[in-house]
């Protein structure tokens, strides 16, 4: 299943004395913030000052350019829950730009919309999450797993679990999908937008799968014609309102079936 990509999650909750958070070099007076805030204006604060920040709802720190000799290399994701689209530097961010607007849990977010910095051994450290995100009223930092973990991811978590407890956010690390997940990621994805539904059409092609059966055949009973109803059978999946084993190639052959109480 797709959701086996977010990876891990722990809670943050503002720090107390002797409250069992990573020991290290640095603390939470080391941290410090970088954002635009709502006027566009650079701002710097203390972690511990960045609670009430809504990062979410705040634009790029700084746009992804693309690399030197290419036109482009940067993928924007359009958000369908919240109308908003996202610019994303890489395709890994892209990626789990996606798995975010799958969750029917995860409101409004943003993309780079942070910058945490601080000094070890004379050195300046800095790290950019990928995402912000509220989800249950709740704010949540999400960070794209790289594809080799180091040493220096490693020290970053730990120093984001240290602003984290400062500030009360949540902390979210997801894993892109990739091979045949990846795929039929981006086929739901493509049909995830309800803006070309019919009214009536998607209750009439979630009836005829009461019962598994494959994708072309309920498009058939359902009356529709092909393309037309296997996009909308994709949007229901991406929807959560038809199932499929997401383990293998989505086709119109795949068994599909709708998920509990979906089905009026």
């Amino acid at each position: 299943m797709l959701e086996r990509h977010h990876a891990w999650l722990w809670p943050a909750a503002p720090r107390e004395q002797g409250a069992d958070v990573p020991e290290m070099l640095v603390s939470t007076d080391d941290i410090v913030v970088r954002f635009l805030d709502r006027f566009g204006r650079r701002r710097e604060l203390a972690v511990v000052e960045a609670a009430d920040v809504p990062f979410e709802e705040l634009a790029p720190l700084d746009r992804p350019i693309p690399y030197p000799g290419r036109k482009s290399f940067v993928s924007n994701a359009w958000s369908s829950a919240t109308d908003q689209s996202l610019a994303c530097g890489s395709l890994r961010q892209q990626h789990c730009a996606m798995l975010l607007d799958r969750d029917p849990t995860v409101g409004i977010r943003s993309a780079g919309p942070m910058e945490l910095r601080w000094s070890l051994h004379g050195r300046r450290h800095s790290l950019l999450p990928g995402f912000v995100v509220s989800r249950a009223g709740r704010r949540e930092v999400v960070c794209v797993q790289p594809e080799e973990l180091t040493d220096q991811w490693n020290h970053e978590q730990e120093v984001l679990a240290v602003a984290a407890a400062a500030a009360g956010w949540q902390v979210r690390v997801l894993v892109p999908p990739d091979g045949v997940e990846l795929d039929n990621l981006k086929l739901l994805y493509a049909a995830r937008s309800p803006r070309w539904l019919t009214a009536g059409q998607d209750q009439v092609l979630a009836k005829q799968f009461h019962s598994p059966r494959t994708i072309r055949s309920g498009v058939r009973a359902a009356g529709l014609p092909s393309l037309l109803g296997l996009d909308l059978a994709y949007h229901l999946i991406w929807a959560g309102r038809l199932h499929t084993d997401m383990g293998f190639p989505l086709t119109p052959s795949s068994m599909s079936w709708a998920c509990a109480g979906q089905v009026a």
